[in-house]
């Protein structure tokens, strides 16, 4: 290589050099926080109706979304099922009639319907109620055989790629087939009461130093770590291995109540069936809004397994992934595991979500896809964000945290509540508290939108 070669060669590493240092400078300037040059942090913010960037940095560079995976899985579900959907569990007998006495059992066809008894929605409490009212106006007093749960679901439960500490948690429940009362039990240490009834489940009280409680995946053992296992006073809320079985359990005493028997050994099935109730969930806009702005991670793992309904959740996010891709988005570097963001395993880009977010504000789902977002300073995860800007209210975001994660994707709102500007922020593995990433990120929206 002549020496002009080399000198050309040298030249265009450093010109790749100075333009790195430029790009962490500018992620940097861009929020400043102790520690920010150590951190790995991407920026898309992007005018609509400009159709120009306003501030970008490592916007390519495939971060943890966290909660923030939640904004894609709404978008996908909307935006090819709308929002009027809904979920619909079927109740029948099968087997004959003898009198007032059904030989056969009772069938509950579940649909993974992730808000059965959500206290999410308790305008739809009354499920079982409901059943045991039916049953009455049919004249029904015995059924011979047992309730029988008819679950559908594939790989159920848990994901693999989820933390073990977050398994026994109400947020680590992961969806079933059947989801009861959001798929968490009361538990009091003291006294090992365990309300509602959860059968299988092992419950084992440790003193100690701190309270916690321990659950491997698929276990039915519970550790309740606690400081003093006699104080009647302290419960805690745990996720449960089966739902289906503390359904079950309710449901057979709800029958009871009414003077309606329930055998305890499953007969043989028939195709001979007799329709009892069918229970409608809320439409699938009001469960999205809902695990947008709680941030419901059952909910939305329920919602990504609407994409391929009979199938796995792997084909569910094949399906998502092809679906943006047939829009024009780039998918090739997303690698996304589940629907909520509960897992660290996941990396999306700035960018990529910035496209997902504007595609769907340029689409008919616009005001609808906006709604579901909390808005600053007032709903759910935001309502401490902007609390004191003019721009309270005109920022809507989805956040996302995890240890070392804090994240947002949403947009700025017009008067109309319209999407004016997408706006992604993704923070992964900053060393200051959590409180400076916020503030940082809140100075930065106000630098951009207030004149």
């Amino acid at each position: 290589m002549s020496i002009f070669g080399k000198f050309h060669g040298m030249k265009h590493l450093l010109t790749i050099i100075l333009a790195l240092l430029a790009l962490a400078a500018d992620a940097a300037d861009a929020l400043t926080f102790d520690g920010a040059q150590a951190t790995s942090i991407g920026i898309y913010i992007k005018g609509l109706r400009t159709d120009s960037v306003l501030c970008e940095s490592y916007a390519d560079l495939g971060l943890t979304p966290a909660s923030v995976m939640k904004a894609l899985t709404t978008a996908s579900v909307l935006s090819t099922h709308g929002a009027d959907t809904t979920f619909t569990t079927s109740v029948y007998l099968d087997g004959s009639r003898r009198g007032d006495t059904w030989h056969g059992n009772l069938v509950i066809d579940a649909v993974n319907d992730p808000t059965l008894e959500s206290c999410n929605f308790k305008s739809r409490l009354g499920f079982c109620d409901s059943i045991a009212a039916h049953l009455k106006a049919m004249g029904i007093t015995a059924i011979d055989g047992a309730v029988a749960v008819k679950e559908k679901l594939t790989d159920a439960g848990p994901n693999m790629k989820w933390e073990c500490e977050d398994i026994p948690w109400p947020y680590g429940t992961g969806l079933h087939g059947l989801n009861w009362r959001d798929n968490f039990v009361k538990v009091t240490p003291a006294t090992r009461r365990i309300s509602p009834e959860a059968p299988g489940l092992e419950l084992s009280v440790v003193k100690s130093r701190t309270n916690d409680i321990v659950r491997g995946v698929c276990s039915n053992r519970l550790i309740v770590y606690t400081r003093d296992p006699a104080d009647k006073k302290y419960s805690i809320n745990v996720s449960v291995p089966d739902p289906a079985a503390v359904f079950k359990a309710e449901l057979t005493a709800t029958l009871k109540r009414s003077g309606i028997s329930v055998g305890k050994k499953k007969l043989p099935t028939t195709d001979d069936h007799a329709p009892v109730y069918s229970q409608q969930s809320p439409a699938w806009g009001e469960i999205m809004k809902s695990l947008m702005v709680r941030s419901d991670n059952l909910f939305a793992e329920g919602m990504l397994r609407t994409l391929a309904p009979d199938d796995s959740r792997k084909a569910a996010i094949s399906y998502e992934c092809e679906l943006w891709t047939s829009r024009g988005i780039d998918t090739r570097y997303a690698t996304i595991f589940d629907g909520s963001g509960l897992t660290r395993a996941n990396r999306l880009s700035a960018r990529f979500l910035g496209s997902i977010l504007e595609w769907m504000a340029r689409s008919d789902y616009a005001a609808t896809y906006a709604g579901f977002f909390p808005r600053a300073g007032r709903d759910g995860t935001l309502r401490n964000f902007l609390p004191k800007s003019p721009l309270t209210g005109q920022i809507a975001l989805k956040t996302g945290s995890v240890s070392g994660v804090q994240t947002y994707a949403g947009y700025k709102l017009d008067d109309n509540g319209r999407p004016t500007h997408v706006i992604v922020v993704l923070v992964n593995g900053f060393f200051c508290p959590r409180k400076e990433v916020r503030e940082a990120t809140e100075t930065l929206l106000n630098s951009i939108f207030l004149p």
